[in-house]
């Protein structure tokens, strides 16, 4: 037996349903309408407060139809936030990146070499906060929260607020749990200068490597109230609140190669070796690879390179191949004439008191 199809139902607003609403509700609709209204008066959807209500319930029936439910409204990612952090974010293969930033984990986010990305996020707050008032606070991080959740790295993030006994102060706690050990930890060590650069200090500090959890517990400092960069006080304040992370406590606990990096950038220590066989190993490889791998003409700058990584000279001319010796000539005698037989092998060496130069010898 056929059944008969069902009648597309008219999509003529003929019908009334009437609802109860409280005058508070009531009230901020009206306003809502009549604020949007105004900013954009071509727009059907602000035209009367009948016709708001008929568009807002339609698209929320086309949500229930596409399987969203109503605890989706309480994640729901408005498209202001959204197209902020497009704006300074892209799709990535989280597991590349997750790799890829591994030996980024102690390295310094430096205002100065991020200014546009700190004053773009301050901004976001700034210009949608109220400082004075914890719900404005507590609006503007939902609805960042809401973003963080949706961007597949974010576990739980949560910031409770307390105010002191006079009114005017503000402390808190910020938790956040992220999903992959490395992102959680950039995540948050973005978070800790963030918060500096709000002019919110960090008290106390908590991390598990195991959970990828964080908490901070959090104060206000006048800087959080006043509007001016105020740069160098916020900078101060940036680098207290990172100072939990880029402790030497800590970067000596992790993997060796996070405290090797940080000696690197000391010219004032050098790389010696604990014995003539692993000394050897290294320097055939290296140079067996620069002559597989480079060009001929360059092996002796190549050498020059390699000897300026273990912090033995100072390159002052790739063009004339001039260079100083670092190395002591009391306390590294050994060492330094290694050094100058190695480099004779190829080339000439000739000096003007420390300063030394090489010269192929075939030219």
């Amino acid at each position: 037996m056929r059944m008969p199809s069902q009648k597309p139902l008219s999509k003529k607003k003929i019908t009334q349903q009437t609802i109860s609403i409280t005058p508070a509700l009531k009230d901020k609709i009206e306003r809502y309408v009549n604020e949007n209204n105004k900013k954009h008066p071509k727009d059907d959807r602000f035209k009367s407060i009948s016709r708001f209500y008929n568009f807002v319930m339609e698209r929320a029936m086309e949500s229930f139809e596409k399987g969203k439910t109503l605890d989706d409204f309480e994640a729901f990612v408005d498209s202001e936030i959204k197209g902020f952090f497009e704006k300074i974010s892209f799709n990535a293969l989280i597991p590349y990146y997750e790799t890829a930033i591994r030996t980024n984990r102690y390295t310094h986010p430096f205002f100065e070499k991020n200014t546009f990305f700190y004053l773009t996020l301050r901004r976001l707050y700034l210009d949608r906060m109220d400082p004075y008032n914890i719900s404005s606070i507590k609006t503007v991080f939902s609805r960042v929260r809401n973003y963080l959740f949706s961007n597949n790295l974010t576990k739980e993030v949560n910031l409770d607020l307390f105010t002191g006994k006079t009114g005017k102060e503000l402390s808190g706690v910020f938790e956040y749990a992220g999903i992959y050990k490395n992102l959680t930890f950039e995540n948050c060590k973005y978070n800790a200068a963030l918060f500096g650069l709000l002019g919110v200090k960090i008290t106390d500090f908590l991390y598990s490597d195991k959970d990828n959890y964080f908490r901070f517990d959090l104060k206000t400092t006048d800087l959080f109230y006043r509007k001016d960069l105020a740069k160098k006080e916020r900078i101060k304040l940036i680098n207290h609140n990172l100072s939990y992370f880029f402790n030497y406590l800590r970067i000596i606990d992790d993997k060796d190669y996070y405290f090797w990096m940080k000696l690197a950038d000391d010219k004032r220590v050098i790389i010696t070796f604990n014995n003539e066989e692993t000394k050897n190993d290294w320097v055939n490889l290296i140079e067996s690879e620069i002559e597989k791998f480079g060009d001929k003409e360059d092996y002796s700058l190549n050498m020059l390179k390699f000897f300026e990584k273990l912090h033995w000279i100072e390159i002052e001319s790739e063009k004339d191949l001039s260079f100083r010796i670092r190395l002591s000539k009391s306390k590294y005698t050994y060492e330094r004439e290694f050094l100058l037989e190695n480099l004779s092998k190829k080339s000439k060496i000739s000096h003007e008191n420390e300063k030394f130069y090489l010269k192929d010898i075939d030219s």
